[in-house]
């Protein structure tokens, strides 16, 4: 059985107290398949409510 996950760099996103509040999703960004990929990172998309 081979780990899909394995040698993968997750990226991360940062922030303050008051904006992860307001964090309505995130999701980690990659390739299906290890061959399809094109680095070793996968980035993460944060979306935040930035309405007051």
């Amino acid at each position: 059985m081979v780990d899909n996950d394995a040698a993968w760099r997750i990226d991360y996103q940062l922030a303050t107290p008051g904006l992860a509040a307001r964090c309505t999703d995130a999701h980690v960004e990659r390739a299906a398949t290890h061959a399809e990929r094109w680095s070793d990172h996968a980035p993460v998309t944060a979306v935040f409510d930035h309405k007051f």
